[in-house]
């Protein structure tokens, strides 16, 4: 294993959260209120269960194969020339997660608070920052997690108790009023943003506990959940829906409104900073995991040389793949889906099933822990 860190499962848990709430913070609640309408927060709950359900599929592999991630599992299960191909795609998942975040997070900023300045130069200072604390290693990711997630959360929290009063709740209701399409449609689409937190199965060989990775899973999810749904909610009530689906940013629009005097004013701001410290640790996660599984699929002895040339190919990616904001959307809400469903759950079950029908395991469990204590 490239990776020499341990992380324990409240480090996993904040580690997963970031992730899931730094996509559900700027472009999704959008997205799934304009699929889902007013149902968008049973959508939620609909993805979440989903999300839950797969989570014990990527668990199971975990403790079925101890010390090694899907990758690496994908090439003992089939072979080393088909694994490989199979398990590519996985960091390859990672990649477009990473240059999609970077992009909506810079778009944001151009748009909101820097509208003169060009988007390379919103977007490259914080890729390179996202590559050096990718390149300290997922250790010094967890410290930074176990800090800014709680303050993510306690934020969201925070906004929902102050704009409250502005919501109307009755703009929630009829729910299912035209029948159970939109639920249909909408939770899945969440569901492909929540499953980019397969990264999972890159963490449990380097969790202390690595049977503890569905409950981690669960836990961030639940929270990402929630984190979600009062987004989402409060921007159909305080808005209405029809409205609410062309707001940008929900999360950033709703700490606008809060203002209570010359005590409570510009609570954007502070929105704004944990945006961006949450964008850039999430996408140091993901080019953590795309250069780790990239250096086992290509054999190499350490991940770090290939952080850098990750965060250019990712910048070269999000700046040139879309002529205008516009293209970036229309490929998060209709391309990305498909091939992340494909990713997170058609291969990894795929893999479930080869697994099981090839009678394919990994090291037992115990022994595998006998020998990393022995070996620290």
């Amino acid at each position: 294993m490239q990776e020499k860190g341990i992380i324990n499962t409240n480090q996993f848990v904040w580690m997963l959260f970031i992730i899931i709430t730094s996509f559900t913070a700027i472009q999704v609640p959008a997205m799934l209120i304009t699929q889902a309408g007013r149902d968008a927060w049973l959508a939620i709950i609909g993805g979440w269960i989903l999300d839950v359900s797969l989570a014990v599929v990527y668990g199971y592999m975990g403790l079925r194969f101890p010390g090694q991630n899907f990758v690496q599992y994908s090439i003992t299960i089939l072979g080393r020339n088909a694994g490989r191909i199979v398990g590519i795609l996985f960091p390859i998942l990672f990649l477009v997660a990473c240059m999609l975040l970077m992009r909506g997070f810079s778009q944001l900023l151009n748009s909101f608070f820097f509208p003169t300045t060009s988007l390379i130069a919103i977007m490259i200072p914080g890729l390179f920052v996202a590559g050096y604390a990718a390149r300290q290693g997922i250790e010094v990711i967890c410290r930074v997690t176990e800090v800014l997630g709680p303050l993510y959360l306690l934020s969201i929290v925070f906004i929902g108790l102050l704009v409250s009063p502005s919501a109307e709740f009755d703009r929630l209701k009829p729910q299912f009023d035209d029948g159970v399409y939109p639920f249909l449609i909408g939770s899945p689409l969440l569901l492909t943003f929540y499953g980019i937190c397969i990264i999972m199965a890159m963490f449990i060989p380097l969790c202390n506990r690595p049977e503890n990775g569905f409950l981690a899973k669960f836990i961030a999810v639940s929270l990402g959940a929630v984190f979600a749904s009062i987004i989402v909610v409060l921007s159909v009530a305080v808005f209405g829906y029809e409205q609410a689906a062309n707001v940008r940013a929900p999360g950033l629009e709703l700490s606008r409104m809060i203002s209570y005097g010359n005590y409570l004013d510009r609570l954007e701001i502070i929105w704004l900073l944990l945006i961006t410290g949450a964008g850039i640790i999430a996408s140091a996660n993901l080019l953590w995991a795309f250069s780790l599984g990239m250096s086992q699929i290509l054999d190499l002895s350490t991940y770090k040389p290939l952080i850098y040339p990750a965060v250019l190919l990712t910048g070269m990616l999000a700046l040139t793949s879309f002529k205008s904001n516009m293209e970036q959307i229309r490929f998060a809400e209709y391309t990305f889906p498909i091939f992340a469903a494909f990713v997170e759950a058609g291969l990894e079950i795929f893999l479930f099933i080869a697994a099981l029908v090839l009678n394919k395991r990994g090291q037992q469990y115990d022994n595998y822990r006998s020998i990393k204590h022995g070996k620290d």
